[in-house]
């Protein structure tokens, strides 16, 4: 982006700040409500290990009518629903559940988010997660925050005091990547939602997260927080996944970590994707 279209995303994402914040934790708490009737949610598989339930398109089509109020000259992307001009400068990327598994399942690692980019660039991003119920924020260039305070990634550790983050493809055989990632001692957790998990790295409470795996509805948002958050937010070889420029990308394998451990980690995984 040039300093003129800079400056005018800039202005726009300020001005929308506020009330997708509102937009997102109302949503949130609407999500959590309905996870009490668990018994009903009507989870039905869409693919090897990925699930959707009424909920998760009832939220998108009302998070679709609300932005589409708010910003009428945005296209959008869902993870449910059909795309619409994913050709323009501005687009809403929308999750309306990640960790739709664990959503229907009763536990509790969840996340509704809601990012918008502006050439591929994501410029805004609010997202509500579980367990804690908090609210995150982030601003291109304005830094990120959790119910309001300012969020700064700290430091990292992969020896045997570190914990990362890891997901990988349903099915997947070969998992030496994960082995790769233990060599300094640290261990390795998985809590099926990538947006918690990338939460969790900008707040120190994994050291990393590194996945084989992720859909463009997955990251937008949470790799937003991450970024403004001090961290890094890239692919295994170190290039950084924003901007977007490729909206069919499948999956995008990437590593979101603090600034002192991310190069070697970047070193661990190389040559490691089939």
């Amino acid at each position: 982006m040039g300093a003129r279209i800079d400056r005018q995303a800039s202005r726009l994402a300020a001005r929308l700040e506020r009330p997708i914040a509102a937009l997102t934790r109302a949503t949130g708490a609407t999500v959590r409500a309905a996870q009490r009737r668990v018994g009903s949610l009507g989870a039905r598989r869409k693919g090897i290990g990925d699930f959707v339930t009424d909920v998760d398109v009832r939220t998108e089509r009302s998070l679709r009518r609300a932005l589409v109020r708010l910003l009428p000259e945005a296209g959008f992307l869902g993870e449910e629903t059909d795309p619409h001009d994913l050709d323009r400068e501005l687009l809403w990327v929308v999750d309306p559940i990640d960790g739709t598994s664990n959503f229907a399942s009763g536990l509790a690692h969840f996340a509704v988010s809601v990012a918008l980019l502006c050439r591929g660039q994501p410029i805004l991003a609010a997202l509500w997660a579980e367990p804690a119920g908090l609210l995150f924020t982030a601003r291109l260039g304005a830094g990120a925050r959790h119910d309001g305070r300012r969020l700064r990634c700290p430091p990292g550790a992969i020896d045997d005091s570190g914990m990362i983050g890891c997901q990988w493809f349903r099915g997947q055989g070969d998992l030496r990547f994960v082995a790769a990632l233990q060599r300094g001692g640290s261990r390795v957790r998985t809590f099926g939602s990538t947006v918690t998990q990338l939460l969790d790295v900008a707040q120190g409470r994994l050291d990393a997260n590194v996945q084989e795996q992720g859909r463009i509805w997955d990251f937008a948002a949470a790799g937003l927080v991450v970024t403004e958050s001090g961290g890094r937010f890239t692919t295994w070889n170190g290039a950084n996944v924003f901007p977007i420029r490729d909206l069919a990308v499948a999956h995008t394998a990437t590593i979101a970590s603090p600034r002192n451990i991310h190069r070697t980690l970047c070193r661990w995984l190389a040559g490691r994707l089939r």
